[in-house]
């Protein structure tokens, strides 16, 4: 069986197809498919959390109407995004305990899109064509990664 998650504990069963996934609380058995769902899903959560701290990054920044780096780290919003940031990894670390980096990392780009996205509806932030081609491509890569 192709694994792309991990066992930690070595008791991979083959006749169940079940693997093994480690929690604060010890070891338990989820199938593959739940495996994948709860993986996917925190990625997902990780994607959320980092784009909305550069969001907010940016919501910082334009606050300050040409204030300096200094009034800008200094506002709650940018603290916002920092904490955020903070949650993402934790979410990430989660992830790479449980998926090959060579199958998470990528998904990751997904932050891309919606900060294109959001930068567009919230800051009135032109996007050229040829952006948007360029997040379709990057959506068209996950795509086809999510299929391996």
């Amino acid at each position: 069986m192709g694994d792309y998650f991990p066992c930690h504990e070595s008791k991979v069963s083959f006749r169940h197809q079940r693997i093994c996934a480690v929690t604060t609380g010890g070891a338990y058995n989820m199938s593959r498919n739940d495996t994948w769902r709860a993986v996917l899903g925190l990625v997902l959560v990780s994607v959320a959390l980092n784009a909305t701290g550069q969001i907010l990054f940016k919501a910082a920044h334009a606050s300050q109407q040409g204030g300096s780096f200094l009034s800008t780290f200094l506002n709650p919003k940018t603290w916002a995004g920092l904490i955020l940031y903070g949650l993402s990894a934790a979410c990430w670390l989660w992830v790479l305990s449980r998926a090959h980096l060579s199958l998470a990392y990528p998904l990751l780009s997904l932050t891309f899109p919606i900060v294109v996205g959001l930068s567009a509806f919230l800051f009135s932030e032109s996007v050229s064509p040829m952006r948007w081609a360029g997040v379709g491509l990057i959506l068209l890569g996950v795509s086809l990664l999510a299929r391996t």
